[in-house]
């Protein structure tokens, strides 16, 4: 780690107060459907480049974004890469709660199941919000990491006052 880099590596669900709430399941057994004002397919690369008010709907899940990139191969989808100012990305959690997170550029790995967040970064879930640099979600492992970019600024948590007494209660339990 750089000198300076703050790097949070929390459980989703504390970090928010989500206790057991989690993205729902199915939502990835979901077809992707894209819209977009045009696109440009390049076989050779297995890539095609959506543009214009981009709409990517997955289940609950909805992006928006200027540009969407996504890279296929024989297994079908590998990853999508979403940029805008800002790109959102938000998804219904299987107890109703909905997750909003916005940043410049928004990477949906699927082989590795991680959303990463790049530059101006944020996740909110409630009133609860965390901003940093870069944010990335762990889907499987249930875990986010957000960091700085080395000093030139910081991770922030906002917590609301009765839900950081949940987590005490919680934890006293």
């Amino acid at each position: 780690m750089k000198p300076g880099q703050l790097i949070s590596i929390l459980s989703l669900g504390g970090l928010l107060g989500l206790g057991q709430a989690q993205a729902k399941d199915s939502d990835y057994r979901q077809p992707v459907t894209i819209d977009s004002g045009r696109q440009l397919v390049e076989l050779a690369d297995n890539k095609v480049t959506f543009i214009d008010k981009v709409v990517v709907k997955q289940g609950s899940i909805d992006v928006r974004a200027d540009e969407l990139v996504v890279i296929r191969n024989e297994q079908g989808l590998q990853s999508m890469t979403a940029r805008g100012n800002p790109a959102t990305y938000q998804q219904t959690l299987n107890d109703g709660q909905p997750v909003h997170a916005e940043a410049r550029e928004i990477h949906y790995d699927m082989r590795a199941r991680t959303i990463t967040l790049i530059r101006d970064a944020q996740l909110k879930q409630n009133d609860n919000i965390v901003t940093g640099y870069r944010i990335r979600y762990f889907i499987d492992k249930e875990q986010m990491e957000a960091e700085s970019q080395g000093g030139k600024d910081r991770v922030t948590t906002i917590f609301l006052p009765e839900q950081v007494q949940d987590l005490d209660n919680q934890d006293n339990n």
